[in-house]
């Protein structure tokens, strides 16, 4: 037998839930590639992208599956799969739009049916269209102090708050379980 040496120490798998046109895709796209794309198509069903990190009070490596799902209802049933396997999630709503934001309860009652120990981050997207904005920082941040969320505003166009998101879920994930084996990265079965 071959021992092949993986470049990470832990899998961690992420997913991003939220309304379609939220900005989940390009949330993942800034974080992983370091670009945007304003004419991005919605997602069908789902998607992911990995990016390897380091934890920040250790030198070991996070190799990270982030999984970007559809924000239509019709997906739902798919997306059940990923966050009922996954570590954490990122609740993403824009703030430009009341009915993203106010469609997040509905979105932690259906991760708590399938997973009530998850952390989830609370993510107000879209920072760089203050003109239009409906949700008032206070407001996001009081409804993730309710909800016992960590709370971050953030803007996929200009990258603010990008990697600190993905890398504060990180480091909660791997402090919560003492770390993750490297295994096999799982393949989502229907």
């Amino acid at each position: 037998l071959m021992n092949i040496k993986s470049d990470f120490d832990y899998l961690e798998k992420i997913c991003l839930l939220g309304q379609s046109t939220v900005g989940k895709t390009n949330l993942i796209i800034r974080f992983v590639d370091n670009k945007y794309n304003p004419d991005i198509l919605s997602t069908a069903g789902f998607d992911y992208k990995s990016k390897t990190i380091s934890l920040k009070h250790s030198k070991k490596k996070v190799k990270l599956k982030i999984y970007d799902t559809a924000g239509q209802e019709k997906y739902m049933a798919v997306c059940k799969y990923i966050y009922k396997q996954t570590d954490g999630i990122i609740l993403v709503y824009d703030i430009t739009s009341r009915e993203s934001y106010e469609y997040i309860p509905q979105w932690i009652q259906e991760i708590k049916k399938y997973n009530k120990h998850l952390p989830i981050f609370l993510i107000g997207n879209k920072i760089d269209d203050e003109e239009n904005r409906l949700i008032s920082f206070e407001e996001g941040k009081k409804f993730a102090d309710e909800n016992n969320m960590e709370f971050f505003e953030t803007s996929a166009l200009s990258g603010v708050n990008i990697s600190q998101i993905f890398e504060e879920l990180t480091n909660n994930i791997y402090d919560s379980t003492g770390g993750l084996k490297n295994e096999d990265e799982f393949d989502i079965e229907f």
